[in-house]
């Protein structure tokens, strides 16, 4: 397929103006807009940053019609009723699809656009099973650990549990903190030069190169402690 060359800066326009007209008269009358500088923008994205992917043989992939978020919101449970996301995002899987352990996340955002990889609000029984590969094998979890902040990388430790959680006594305090960890997210920010460039598809190619390595750590894990 062609090269991608970026998103039109016109995708922040649209998005910088949707922010400021939360209402389903003025989408109606700009879809055209939303159509051309995202929807569309972000299926080509998609089925390129895929491409690029294979051939680097990391094992996730997008499907423009399954692994994209609507631009329409939820609101039902949530105290913001705007009705529209400010934001287009994206993950992509093993599967292809949003419901598969272990992610790439894409979001372009008028506020900060980033990709992010790892286990983003893992259910209970996938966090379960996380924090037992973890225990099974804690030289290897430091050991990555270690790597990772050697490439420039943190895992995001914002949101733990304040004590050990049940079921997991006589954890060795080296590995303590990780065993908190309500989710393992590492985040890369994406300034708009670049997401407005031909170096997109390679700058979050490298990224999901580099979190291979977690992602695998959490499918073996799954695999091993599997019902």
């Amino acid at each position: 397929m062609d090269e991608f060359a970026g998103f039109n800066s016109k995708a922040f326009t649209f998005l910088e103006d949707l922010t400021k007209n939360q209402n389903r008269v003025w989408f109606a009358e700009h879809r055209a807009e939303y159509e051309e500088f995202v929807r569309e923008p972000m299926k080509q994205f998609t089925d390129a940053l895929s491409e690029s992917l294979a051939k680097k043989e990391i094992p996730l992939w997008g499907d423009p019609k399954r692994s994209l978020f609507r631009i329409n919101r939820d609101a039902r449970f949530s105290k913001a009723k705007h009705p529209y996301n400010i934001h287009a995002s994206g993950l992509f899987t093993r599967t292809g699809d949003k419901h598969s352990s272990g992610v790439l996340y894409f979001r372009l955002d008028p506020l900060g656009s980033r990709c992010a990889a790892g286990y983003l609000q893992p259910e209970t029984h996938v966090l379960k099973k996380l924090r037992q590969g973890i225990l099974d094998n804690p030289k290897a979890w430091l050991s990555l650990e270690k790597s990772l902040k050697r490439k420039g990388y943190e895992l995001d430790y914002s949101h733990t549990l304040a004590r050990i959680p049940r079921g997991f006594d006589h954890v060795p305090e080296e590995i303590e903190h990780a065993i908190k960890l309500k989710g393992w997210i590492i985040r890369k920010h994406l300034p708009r030069s670049v997401i407005c460039s031909k170096e997109l598809i390679k700058e979050v190619t490298n990224f999901a190169k580099d979190m291979l390595p977690l992602l695998s750590f959490g499918w073996h894990a799954l695999a091993k402690f599997s019902d």
